[in-house]
C-alpha cells in the first residue's frame, strides 16, 4: 500500500469517526429533548387534570349537590345532613369558596401543606389515591370551658355530653357553622361556632353570670 493510500484510508477513518461523533451526538440531543417535551406535556396535563377536579368540585360546593361530593369528599358521611353546617358557613359567607379555591391552587403548585405538621390546614386538602382526586376535610377539635357543672351541650340541636369538667371535649366536626348550645336547669345560653380555616382546636368560653 502506497503512503498516499494510508493517508487516505486515515483521513476517511477520522471522517467517519467525526461523522459517527456527530451523529451520536445528535441522538443524544434528540433523546434529552424527547423527554422534556414528554415531562413537559405529563405536567401540563396532569396540571390540567386537577384543574379540572378542583372546578368540579367548586361546582358541587356551589349547587350543595350532595351525591356528587360524596364522591370527592374522603371522609364517611353519615347522612346528607353531614354537609348541611359547611353550606350554611357557604352561604353567609360567600368568600368561603374562593378560599377554599385559592388554597387549593397552592396546593396544586407547591404543595405547600404536609398533613401533620402544622395547626392550621387547609379548609380542604387534595389528595391523589390510585388515580383519583378526593378532598379531605380539615377536622376541627371542640372543647367547652365552663364552670357550670352537669350542664348539657348541644350542637346544632344535638345533644353531645355533659359539662363534668372545666374543660369539655365535645367533638370533631368538618368546616361549617354551628350553634352551640349550653343547657343548665335554671337557663340556658347559645353561641355561634365558626369552624373554618385557623386553628384546628377551637375552645369555647361559657360564662355562668352571661
Amino acid at each position: 500500500m502506497s503512503e498516499q493510500g494510508g493517508l487516505q484510508d486515515e483521513a476517511m477513518t477520522r471522517s467517519e469517526r467525526r461523522k459517527r461523533k456527530r451523529t451520536h451526538i445528535v441522538s443524544v440531543l434528540l433523546l434529552v429533548v424527547s423527554v422534556c417535551v414528554v415531562s413537559v406535556w405529563g405536567m401540563t396535563k396532569k396540571e390540567t387534570g386537577e384543574q379540572k377536579v378542583i372546578e368540579q368540585f367548586m361546582t358541587a360546593l356551589r349547587q350543595e349537590d350532595v351525591h356528587t361530593l360524596r364522591q370527592f369528599i374522603d371522609i364517611p358521611l353519615e347522612s346528607d345532613d353531614t354537609l348541611l353546617p359547611l353550606f350554611a358557613y357557604l352561604r353567609k359567607h360567600p368568600e368561603g369558596y374562593e378560599q377554599i379555591r385559592k388554597e387549593l391552587k397552592q396546593q396544586q403548585d407547591d404543595r405547600v401543606y404536609i398533613k401533620g405538621l402544622t395547626s392550621t390546614p387547609p379548609v380542604f386538602l387534595m389528595k391523589l389515591s390510585q388515580g383519583v382526586y378526593k378532598f379531605e376535610p380539615a377536622l376541627y377539635h371542640v372543647y367547652v370551658q365552663t364552670n357550670e357543672k352537669g350542664a348539657r351541650i348541644f350542637i346544632n340541636d344535638t345533644d353531645v355530653g355533659e359539662t363534668n369538667v372545666s374543660l369539655t371535649k365535645v367533638g370533631s366536626y368538618i368546616p361549617g357553622l354551628y350553634e352551640l348550645k349550653l343547657v343548665t336547669d335554671e337557663h340556658e345560653q347559645t353561641k355561634q361556632l365558626l369552624l373554618f380555616g385557623g386553628e384546628r382546636i377551637r375552645i369555647v368560653h361559657f360564662n355562668s353570670n352571661e
